[in-house]
C-alpha cells in the first residue's frame, strides 16, 4: 500500500521548490562562466585611411601600469593606458588616452591650413578612434589667422592592421613577484 504524498499539495513546499531551483539555475550560470579576461590593448603598424583618400601608416605603441588593488590578486588589467601614435606623411600623431571608450589624442600644428596670401596659419588637430572599429574621425580646428571665418574640417577615417610593432610589447599580464610592492616584468 502506498502512501499520498502529503508534501506536494503544501504551498510552502512549492515555494521551497521554486527557491531551489532558481538557486540551482543561478550557480550553474556562475559556474559555466569563465573569468573576466581584459581587453587586450591595441598595438602595431596600422593602414590609416581617410574617407578622401589620403593614406598612410600609423605605429601604436602602448604603454600601461597594471592594477595592483590589495596586491592579492593577480595583476591582469591594464589601467592608465597611453597609446604613442607616430603618423606616417604627415598623418596625425600624439598620445592617445581612452576617455569614454575612445582614444583621442590633440595636436597643434603651426602650419596646418594654407592662407588665400600664401602664408600659413596655425591649427589644432582632435583625433579620435575606436580600436574595437578601427574607425574614428580627425577634427581640424583653425582660427580666423588667414581672415577667414574660423572653423572645423571632420574627417573619418579607419585603420587596418598590417604588421606586428618590431619589438613587440608583452601583453598583460605581467609577471609580478609576490607580495610586498611587487615588481613586475
Amino acid at each position: 500500500m502506498t502512501l499520498p504524498n502529503q508534501h506536494c499539495d503544501n504551498p510552502r513546499v512549492r515555494i521551497f521548490r521554486g527557491f531551489a531551483a532558481a538557486a540551482i539555475l543561478a550557480c550553474t550560470a556562475l559556474g559555466l562562466a569563465g573569468p573576466a579576461q581584459a581587453d587586450q590593448v591595441i598595438q602595431g603598424i596600422y593602414n590609416y585611411m581617410e574617407k578622401d583618400g589620403e593614406a598612410g601608416t600609423w605605429e601604436i605603441t602602448p604603454s600601461c601600469v597594471p592594477t595592483v588593488g590589495d596586491l592579492r590578486e593577480p595583476l591582469a588589467l591594464p589601467v592608465a593606458c597611453r597609446l604613442h601614435v607616430i603618423g606616417s606623411r604627415g598623418n596625425p600623431s600624439g598620445d592617445a588616452l581612452l576617455t569614454d571608450g575612445v582614444w583621442a589624442f590633440e595636436t597643434a600644428v603651426g602650419e596646418g591650413m594654407k592662407c588665400p596670401d600664401g602664408s600659413w596659419g596655425s591649427t589644432t588637430e582632435t583625433v579620435k578612434f575606436d580600436d574595437r572599429t578601427l574607425s574614428g574621425t580627425r577634427s581640424i580646428f583653425h582660427t580666423d589667422a588667414c581672415g577667414l571665418q574660423p572653423g572645423q574640417i571632420d574627417i573619418p577615417f579607419t585603420l587596418s592592421f598590417k604588421a606586428p610593432l618590431p619589438n613587440p610589447l608583452d601583453r598583460y599580464p605581467l609577471i609580478c613577484e609576490p607580495g610586498g610592492l611587487r615588481r613586475c616584468f
